[in-house]
């Protein structure tokens, strides 16, 4: 083969052949226009499993200036609409959320998705840490304390939650059974806290390697530039 042929196929070869390199995952926050929504979006995932703990108060609140009282033998109604039902619906609602926390490993996917939404809407690390260390107290706890706290309230003579689901609940002149669930909810902290607190390490870790390949990749570029 003439050297010059040689030569070009040699070229062409070193040319298409892979480079060991690997795909670099940013973590910089996004641009100062869209850090605001990245920053919305954590408050809507702090607070959206909560909506019905915030609905229970809300309802509860609006019943009393209605003249109802909590512990009246009579139903409640409100606008043609029986109160009691719908804070068993909410407290219901309650319960399944934070069951779901930690029998289907929600509180994982939770706590990944504000620890994205923390990296992309805040530029200090200082600011990172705190936020994440808020949330992942946050998602290790309430979703199994908040239910009971928002039923506390609203808990009297006529109503006793208790873990063996004896006697009834009435609430506003309705039997709001669903109450005794909010006494065995916050056994769930055993497996909420590991869940919350694995889910941050592995987060942790995950993003250290990224930003250690990020820093490799950046003196590799500087070196051959």
């Amino acid at each position: 083969m003439p050297y010059h042929l040689y030569h070009v196929r040699v070229e062409l070869l070193a040319s298409t052949s892979p480079t060991n390199t690997w795909p670099v995952m940013s973590i910089e926050p996004a641009t100062e226009a869209r850090r605001h929504w990245w920053r919305l979006a954590l408050l809507l995932l702090v607070v959206l499993p909560f909506l019905p703990e915030l609905a229970i108060s809300v309802v509860g609140g609006l019943a009393k200036i209605g003249g109802c009282v909590v512990d009246q033998k009579e139903v409640c109604l409100i606008v043609g609409v029986n109160v009691s039902d719908v804070v068993s619906g909410l407290v219901t609602a309650a319960v399944v959320i934070g069951s779901a926390f930690a029998w289907l490993g929600l509180a994982a996917v939770w706590l990944v998705l504000c620890y994205l939404a923390i990296v992309r809407g805040w530029a200090g690390l200082a600011a990172r840490l705190l936020l994440a260390l808020l949330v992942t107290v946050v998602f290790a706890l309430l979703p199994y304390l908040a239910p009971g706290f928002a039923i506390a309230p609203f808990v009297n003579a006529n109503c006793q939650p208790n873990e063996g689901g004896v006697g009834s609940c009435l609430i506003f002149g309705g039997n709001v059974s669903s109450a005794h669930h909010t006494v065995i909810l916050p056994w769930l902290i055993f497996a909420g806290v590991p869940i919350a607190l694995g889910t941050a390490l592995a987060c942790a870790i995950v993003m250290a390697i990224v930003r250690a390949r990020r820093t490799r990749a950046i003196k590799r570029s500087a070196r051959s530039g």
